[in-house]
């Protein structure tokens, strides 16, 4: 099991997609290289250097899934930014 982390209400976190190739499947929906997407929640390291997995939104709020079996993105796709809210 891998913990999931939900950034809290006073912070803000983003993903400016850095990686935008195709994977190896056919994803139905996909991301753009330099747009930056609101990332909803992201998981603990899956392994020991292998990065974690991060839910992003569209404009809308909307989850962006690549596919029903793929709910979310590698983090070596992104440069992640947070920002601390008043």
């Amino acid at each position: 099991m891998v913990n999931l982390f939900v950034p809290p209400s006073y912070m803000a976190v983003y993903a400016k997609c850095v990686d935008a190739t195709m994977p190896a499947f056919e994803p139905e929906e996909w991301i753009e290289e330099g747009k930056v997407y609101p990332v909803k929640h992201f998981t603990e390291p899956l392994n020991q250097g292998e990065g974690f997995a991060v839910t992003i939104m569209d404009e809308d709020g909307i989850e962006i899934h690549p596919s029903p079996s793929h709910w979310s993105f590698a983090s070596t796709r992104f440069e992640l930014y947070t920002l601390h809210l008043n």
